[in-house]
């Protein structure tokens, strides 16, 4: 298995991983409902972040196959230190490649590349009825730090 940056040809791949999982996320909340324009909004956003210097995507890769996938954009906190924040804004995993490591990969090799960049602190966002995610960040030395509640309007 290989890890690396994420190219122009693994855009349609990685936009329907993380389809994929805005799709799954839907299920854990109805205010998650996913966009009609999904796909082509994700497309369009990963062609962005491969260009931009504050976006890292990265691919896991299998005999040629793109097999699993994370984006992270870098975050300025204006009032807090460290003032860069890496944010894993998604990752997704194959199902028939899971609980093998290669979500903790992922993030490895996104912490090392961003650590190059002044990155400090890492967090994640993803619903917070994903139990699953939290298993998998607890394990991996991540713990909460901000409450987002929604309502309705």
């Amino acid at each position: 298995m290989l890890i690396r940056k994420a190219e122009p040809k693994d855009i349609d791949s990685v936009a329907d991983m993380f389809e994929r999982m805005y799709t799954l996320n839907s299920e854990f909340d109805p205010l998650l409902q996913v966009h009609d324009e999904i796909s082509e909004r994700l497309k369009r956003s990963l062609v962005e972040d491969l260009k931009s210097e504050d976006s890292l995507v990265a691919v896991a890769e299998d005999g040629g196959k793109v097999i699993g996938a994370v984006r992270v954009r870098l975050e300025r906190r204006e009032y807090y230190i460290p003032e860069k924040m890496a944010v894993i804004e998604e990752i997704y995993v194959m199902p028939g490649y899971r609980r093998e490591g290669v979500g903790e990969k992922l993030v490895d090799f996104v912490i090392s590349e961003l650590s190059k960049k002044g990155a400090r602190s890492i967090m994640a966002r993803f619903p917070a009825k994903n139990i699953i995610a939290e298993s998998f960040y607890r394990k991996r030395g991540f713990r909460e730090i901000h409450y987002e509640f929604i309502k309705r309007i």
